[in-house]
């Protein structure tokens, strides 16, 4: 198979979303020849609802897959309907009209475990009588973190499609140095440090109400919250204390970063929020500094300018006298099928193997900045290429970890978030006892635990 060659711009007039309009995009394929397509070329004919992102990008890409799966396919007649929605709103885009939700669709691995609670994907195990060995091929030509994503108690309930949806530091390399984003100490100073000499008030930013970004956090010094994907409980750690160190001085830690010497250029918000106030626009706690994934690379980019955007694994922290690295979750993105809609299922999962096989993680990688999780394929791409996937790599191999929880661990910990970077628990219950906004921050930790205590009960006591 002819794997290199010089990249080929090709405009694909996108399809028709059911929100309606029509875009063009750029896409950039290779010079690869499909040989041996994994679909098969079953003569059948099918209309596939499909939802695979909702950027511009991410729909060039999938109309550009879809005109790729024809051409392997001829005798096959398959029409698509492409409707856009964002992979981390698929479930409940899913839930609010079950009826006509899609027969294929790619999501970010946290609501993985949340569809197969709400009984809604197709394993693949059971089809292999229909399509032989189609989770034996899936296993094979996957990495081995990439399998544990799309697996739950044995089975095979998705195919795994890129292996970039974890988090990494974005700082504007015009004004830091990646000697000023090793930990969150000097990566405060610095900012700190610039404002004064540019006379503006800029700012790193901390993606809060977010338990996927927290557990990153405790899980950095050693701390779990892990639980079935049908289950009912989350076993966690976080209020106790794992090898000498207690999980209230890891929230401590958190708590004095964001209200300590460096309160004022530390900011607390939603992620999108974040990202909008890299915007050379924002005067007021302008963002030079932020958490977040490929999946902003480019808007940053479009911010802080071309070469201007660095892309570095996560600072540490310090516990003490111990210092951690804050850690991410080996996230994924997943294409999966819809087990209620049987008579697609099928050419469903026909599709879905072709969406994410060899030749086309190599093509997503070159057009959306996702590292592949097909072995063969990540041999053929330059991670060096692109800052931020690069950071990705380095950030899995450092401090990555694959997250398994279910629907309960998210309402405390999102909640647990809010209340550490917000310093409080709300109703006169404050983390700070004195010295706010200064060196000399003190902290209330009985009422810290006992935020701990609350969240670790909802997770195994769940209303």
């Amino acid at each position: 198979m002819k794997k290199h060659g010089k990249p080929i711009a090709l405009a694909l007039a996108l399809l028709t979303s059911c929100g309606g309009g029509s875009a063009t995009a750029s896409i950039i394929h290779r010079d690869i020849v499909w040989e041996n397509p994994y679909a098969g070329t079953a003569k059948e004919t099918a209309t596939l609802s499909v939802w695979a992102g909702n950027s511009e990008e991410s729909i060039a890409y999938l109309n550009a897959i879809i005109a790729d799966f024809k051409k392997a396919n001829p005798d096959s007649n398959y029409t698509f309907k492409v409707k856009a929605v964002s992979e981390s709103k698929v479930r409940g885009t899913w839930n609010e009209d079950p009826n006509n939700a899609a027969d294929f669709a790619v999501l970010a691995d946290d609501q993985f475990p949340l569809m197969i609670q709400d009984k809604r994907l197709q394993d693949l195990n059971s089809l292999s009588f229909d399509i032989p060995a189609l989770a034996e091929k899936v296993e094979t030509r996957n990495s081995p973190d990439a399998i544990e994503a799309v697996t739950s108690k044995g089975l095979l309930y998705g195919f795994p499609v890129s292996a970039s949806n974890g988090y990494i530091l974005y700082y504007n390399s015009e004004l830091l140095s990646p000697r000023d984003v090793t930990s969150f100490d000097t990566l405060l100073s610095a900012v700190k440090r610039v404002s004064e000499e540019k006379n503006t008030d800029y700012a790193f930013g901390f993606p809060y109400n977010s338990g996927w970004y927290l557990d990153g956090w405790f899980h950095g010094a050693g701390f779990s919250a892990t639980g079935e994907a049908d289950g009912e409980t989350i076993q966690s750690d976080w209020n106790g204390e794992v090898g000498g160190v207690k999980g209230v001085d890891v929230a401590g830690a958190l708590v004095k970063l964001a209200h300590g010497q460096y309160e004022k250029y530390w900011t607390s918000d939603k992620e999108e929020t974040l990202i909008n106030h890299a915007s050379s626009k924002y005067r007021n706690k302008r963002v030079i500094a932020t958490i977040s994934g490929t999946w902003n690379y480019n808007a940053l980019k479009g911010y802080w300018g071309e070469g201007k955007t660095g892309a570095a694994v996560l600072p540490t922290f310090n516990v003490g006298s111990k210092e951690f690295r804050m850690n991410s979750v080996k996230g994924f993105k997943i294409g999966v099928v819809n087990k209620n809609k049987k008579d697609n299922v099928l050419p469903a999962m026909r599709f879905a193997e072709f969406y994410s096989n060899y030749e086309s993680q190599i093509v997503r990688f070159d057009n959306l900045s996702e590292a592949p999780t097909n072995t063969a394929s990540l041999a053929q791409c330059d991670l060096d290429a692109n800052p931020a996937v690069k950071a990705i790599a380095e950030q899995r191999e450092i401090g990555g970890f694959v997250q398994k929880v279910n629907g309960v661990f998210w309402n405390p910990s999102n909640l647990l978030s809010t209340q550490l970077c917000e310093g409080t628990a709300g109703d006169g219950h404050s983390f700070i006892a004195s010295g706010k906004g200064s060196a000399d921050i003190v902290l209330n930790d009985e009422e810290i635990q006992a935020a701990l205590d609350t969240c670790v009960s909802s997770f195994e006591h769940p209303q």
